[in-house]
């Protein structure tokens, strides 16, 4: 197993709280608190200075329903400046936990969403055959909120041996007693990054064949519905004995699909059947409302533009051109929301441009140069 250690030095660089600035404000810069923060000129050094010596801020967790998983969840909602240190962690991070990492572990990993995971398990069923007649599908109780903190920084500890820098890490995860916080950028890594070695016990270990994992939520094809059985009950003690965790009650072994007979699959909010894939059906109710909402209203916000755009991706992808044509196409006209997205997005470069040159002018004219943070601020 390889270690690492002298990360401090680079969690502290210049380039990776400049990085992690950029990151953190991305969407963000047009609110007064975040702007405010990022004017400040010695903004970077009071990150550097906060980073040496992190401590959570004080939190109230905030209720919110996950429409994609139908559940309600409680989130965090850390300070900007927190945001930023966050994203200067999983900098040094990143590398460390994408070293041996599960190809077929999708969900918050860059390049690695539900659309891609969609194309994994339809090519399975299209060339599996007999090994996808039955599927074992399974998810963690209470995920993130579960994971003991004791092994999670125990198993965290045999491959960072920095202790200024774990400690930050370690001061983070212990914002909760116990598990980890939804809201934290820091938390979907260490989410997937605990269950790597359970995926490694799965595809080496028990031999399954096609298996696929977003974030806690896994799926097993199999040609045989008591070696599946077999292989719930290892990884369900695996689960107890190696990482503190439980399998939900409410795991499936059931016959897949075949020419409309016995049951689809629901996973990632897709159907999937031998022959297609559709939307689940929560989504396409929550796709339509936002088409009867932006309709409604004159001129609906550019968030919800984009929103509404990046529904049609998932129906662009899905075989629910039929739901398309008899919900969205008669009320909202695609094409007039991408000029609005095209028009917002020359005006704000535009903007930015004029922005940019001013701030070179007035720094010429005093001798100095322009703020990085600015310069952050301005290019991206």
């Amino acid at each position: 197993m390889k270690s690492y250690n002298h990360l401090w030095e680079k969690f502290l660089s210049d380039e990776n709280i400049e990085l992690a600035i950029k990151n953190a404000s991305k969407g963000k810069r047009n609110r007064k608190s975040v702007k405010r923060r990022l004017e400040n000129p010695n903004f970077k050094n009071e990150i550097r200075a906060y980073a040496m010596n992190f401590k959570n801020k004080h939190h109230t967790p905030k209720e919110i329903y996950d429409g994609i998983q139908r559940k309600k969840r409680k989130i965090i909602v850390p300070t900007f400046d927190e945001q930023v240190i966050h994203h200067m962690v999983v900098n040094i991070l990143k590398p460390i936990f994408c070293r041996g990492m599960y190809e077929h572990s999708y969900g918050s990993i860059p390049k690695r969403g539900g659309y891609k995971g969609m194309l994994t398990v339809k090519k399975w069923i299209a060339k599996g055959g007999k090994d996808c007649k039955y599927v074992l599908k399974m998810d963690i109780k209470k995920y993130f909120d579960s994971i003991p903190h004791d092994i999670y920084l125990a198993k965290l500890r045999k491959i960072i041996h920095d202790d200024k820098f774990f400690a930050v890490v370690e001061e983070i995860t212990n914002v909760t007693d116990k598990g980890i916080p939804l809201g934290f950028y820091t938390s979907q890594w260490t989410a997937n990054w605990y269950l790597q070695g359970l995926d490694h016990y799965i595809k080496e270990e028990l031999g399954a064949k096609y298996y696929i994992r977003y974030m806690d939520d896994m799926v097993i094809f199999g040609g045989n519905k008591r070696e599946l059985h077999k292989m719930r009950k290892a990884i369900e003690e695996y689960l107890n004995q190696n990482l503190g965790l439980r399998l939900k009650e409410n795991w499936q072994v059931f016959r897949f699909d075949y020419n409309g007979k016995y049951r689809d699959l629901d996973f990632m909010g897709f159907r999937f059947y031998r022959n297609k894939v559709t939307l689940r059906k929560s989504i396409m109710l929550k796709v339509s409302r936002k088409a009867r909402k932006i309709y409604k209203t004159e001129k609906p916000s550019i968030y919800e533009v984009r929103q509404m755009l990046s529904y049609l991706g998932w129906i662009t992808h899905t075989d629910t051109y039929g739901f398309y044509l008899e919900w969205i196409k008669p009320i909202v006209c695609i094409r007039k929301l991408k000029r609005r997205i095209k028009a917002h997005d020359i005006n704000r470069n535009r903007r930015i441009k004029n922005e940019l040159v001013q701030s070179r002018i007035n720094s010429d004219a005093t001798g100095g140069r322009p703020d990085i943070l600015q310069e952050i601020q301005l290019c991206s």
